[in-house]
Parts: C-alpha cells; sequence; structure tokens
C-alpha cells in the first residue's frame, strides 16, 4: 500500500528538475550523435564520388588511346601448312583403329577362354 501512495504523490507533484535536466541532455546527446553520423555519412559520399570522379578523369587523360577502337584487319589466311597440321582426320582413324584391334583381341581371348571351358569343338 505504501508504494501505491508513492506513485499517486509522484503523479500529483511536478518532475524535479534535476531529473528532467538529465532526461534532456541524453536527448541531447543522442541527437548530437545522430547528427554527427549523418554528417560523416554524407563527408564519406562526398568524398567517394569525387574519388571516382578523379580516377575517371586520370584514367581518361594518361590513357587516352585507350577508348579509341582501331579498324578491323583482315585475318590472315592460314597456309596449306598451318591446314595440315590442324587436320585430325588421320590421327582419328589410327586411333580407331587400335582400338578396334584391340577389342578385338579381347574378343578371341574370350572366345578361346569359352572354348577351353566348355572342352572344345
Amino acid at each position: 500500500m505504501k508504494e501505491l501512495k508513492r506513485f499517486q504523490t509522484l503523479c500529483e507533484r511536478d518532475v524535479p528538475l534535476e531529473i528532467d535536466r538529465r532526461i534532456l541532455a541524453a536527448a541531447a546527446a543522442a541527437a548530437a550523435k545522430s547528427r554527427f553520423r549523418r554528417a560523416l555519412r554524407r563527408w564519406c559520399l562526398s568524398v567517394t564520388v569525387v574519388a571516382a570522379a578523379f580516377l575517371v578523369g586520370g584514367t581518361i587523360v594518361l590513357f587516352p588511346g585507350a577508348g579509341h577502337v582501331p579498324e578491323k584487319t583482315p585475318a590472315p589466311v592460314p597456309n596449306a601448312e598451318l591446314l595440315a597440321m590442324s587436320d585430325w582426320t588421320g590421327i582419328e582413324q589410327e586411333g580407331f583403329n587400335l582400338c578396334f584391334q584391340l577389342y578385338a583381341g579381347r574378343q578371341e581371348a574370350a572366345e578361346l577362354a569359352d572354348v577351353q571351358l566348355t572342352g572344345g569343338y
């Protein structure tokens, strides 16, 4: 009951000036901190934009031919020697023949093993 009376007396009286001053000081400090963060963010954004502009401008000044596209020159026609080097048909045919012979040898070995197991002809 004593706590209830204390609460009622607080509602009836004004807030003490010391508490009011502390609350207002804390609010002012929070507002100043927020203003500082916004100003810092704006400053960093401005510096970044200026640095990017200088980078682009410096690139254009230092490398003036970088944006120039040279005229297309026709590709040189390959000679017969280069065409012969890029012809893989002979190698592919040789690989096919080797694979076929290997498979045929395996097939013959399997057939011989089958003949020996079954007792032959």
